[in-house]
């Protein structure tokens, strides 16, 4: 099967940043969408990058796993449906296909580092042969080379040395952090302050439904657990950020002591709901669980208010919008 988008059009994923960015010949373009997506562009890219820049046949059960890890009661309707939430907002883009459906067997990803390879029909299993990793060494060779090379002068070009005398006269290195450090970590705070964002609707509207018995205990703690699993993802992210400076390194530190609370109480409401007895009517009863995570919420907006204090006036002086304990 010959892999094809239109001319010019790939997908980039920063796995560390979270940011998913679709390169057309109309430029460049970061598109938003729900944790779950980003988790399944995720682990296609990685399959990609793993394979030399080959886009990667990933099984329907692959991307299930990557997404909802071990959970129950997840269909293939499900993975179609984060496909084509992806898919509508490539649309305004002209970019849908470089999302490829192979019928009952899975989706490959043309992301932009094998845009190249993709003209020349390249394919290749989820994991690829030890005789396919080894068909290419001095090709990987090159792309370490690279790597590194692109990794050095990314570090240089992120810090501005100067020399100064002491009070003494001896020659002393002052180190100063570009602008586009500190833009870089804001926008990557921002992403990750959305996504959370996102995974807070959920976990309202499944604690609202559960509560109400609009749906039953079971699905509540099933949604709940998803967006918990999705936030230990973002919390992952978060541990791998470059901080520019100590005022940053404290901003990421508190905001990931908010999402662990918060991680800790979306677990105690899903033990909660998971603890509820098949046939209990409303109100729901309390339990040990509920009150725990009563506890842990407010934690987590203690936490939260302590970020957002640091975060805000930080945002204010490189003019961008603040956040709410309460927004994310």
């Amino acid at each position: 099967m010959e892999i094809s988008s239109q001319p010019g059009a790939c997908v980039e994923y920063d796995i560390h940043g979270g940011r998913l960015v679709v390169v057309t010949s109309a430029g460049r373009h970061e598109i938003q969408v729900r944790p779950q997506v980003h988790m399944l562009v995720r682990f296609m890219a990685e399959r990609n990058a793993a394979s030399a820049g080959t886009p990667v046949l990933c099984s329907n059960d692959e991307l299930m796993n990557a997404v909802w890890g071990d959970e129950p009661m997840h269909t293939h309707t499900e993975l179609a449906r984060l496909v084509w939430e992806l898919r509508r907002e490539l649309e305004p883009l002209g970019a849908t296909e470089v999302v490829v459906n192979e019928r009952r067997r899975g989706y490959r990803l043309v992301t932009c580092a094998e845009a190249t390879s993709s003209a020349f029909g390249g394919k290749a299993d989820c994991v690829p042969s030890r005789d396919r990793m080894s068909a290419r060494p001095s090709q990987r060779r090159v792309g370490w080379i690279l790597a590194v090379a692109v990794a050095l002068v990314a570090s240089l070009a992120g810090l501005v040395v100067t020399l100064t005398r002491d009070s003494g006269g001896a020659l002393t290195t002052e180190v100063s952090t570009t602008n586009a450090d500190v833009g870089t970590f804001v926008d990557r705070i921002e992403n990750v302050l959305e996504q959370s964002a996102a995974g807070r609707r959920e976990i309202r509207a499944a604690l609202n439904g559960g509560f109400s018995c609009s749906i039953s205990p079971d699905e509540a703690a099933r949604r709940i657990s998803s967006v918990a699993d999705n936030r230990q993802s973002i919390l992952e992210q978060l541990g791998s950020l470059q901080t520019p400076t100590p005022q940053t390194g404290k901003i990421g530190t508190l905001l990931q002591r908010a999402l662990q609370q918060s991680i800790e109480a979306d677990r105690h409401y899903r033990d909660g709901f998971l603890d509820v007895q098949a046939g209990t009517r409303c109100p729901l009863p309390s339990t040990p669980s509920f009150e725990l995570a009563a506890k842990s919420d407010k934690l987590a907006t203690v936490a939260k208010r302590r970020f957002v204090a640091a975060f805000n006036s930080f945002a204010q002086e490189n003019g961008r919008p603040t956040w709410s304990a309460g927004g994310f």
